[in-house]
């Protein structure tokens, strides 16, 4: 299902990340009740992968184009994506405990009487299990900037 050219160890992730953050995506999403049966929780467990495994640099356009990353993937359109996506977010809304949802969204979910955007869930998701498995794209991009400067600049490794 996932193209093999987003999880593979040529994109700099360390053998067994990919794995764990797929766990850890499961774990995350059922903690906040999505029901794995719906479809939306395909699209949105896609959607989060998607982001956790591009380049620091290329996650905006992952996040431009995610749903057409989606559908291209998954054979489907990009409003069947929202509409299934949207549904598996209220539904999962509505038995989650308030207290998960304070814990898991913190102050971002503002309001806990509605549920957020899809985008906004999905990154939701996506941060948090960042902050659960780390993010070694993003320690190797900072360590590239690092020795970028330090050789154009060599009066800054003092």
């Amino acid at each position: 299902m996932i193209p093999k050219e987003t999880w593979t160890a040529e994109n700099g992730l360390p053998d067994g990340w990919t794995a764990t953050a797929d766990a850890t995506i499961n774990a995350v999403m059922r903690a906040l009740r999505v029901s794995p049966k719906l479809l939306g929780y395909r699209y949105i467990f896609l959607a989060a992968h998607l982001i956790l495994t591009a380049h620091p640099l290329d996650r905006m356009r992952v996040r431009r184009d995610l749903y057409a990353m989606i559908g291209e993937t998954m054979g489907t359109t990009k409003p069947m994506i929202i509409r299934s996506v949207r549904y598996a977010i209220s539904q999962a809304w509505k038995a989650a405990d308030p207290e998960v949802l304070r814990s898991y969204l913190g102050g971002v979910a503002g309001s806990l009487r509605e549920p957020p955007g899809n985008i906004e869930y999905i990154y939701l998701v996506a941060e948090r299990v960042r902050l659960i498995v780390g993010d070694p794209l993003e320690e190797a991009f900072r360590k590239e900037a690092e020795r970028r400067l330090a050789s154009r600049f060599p009066w800054l490794n003092d």
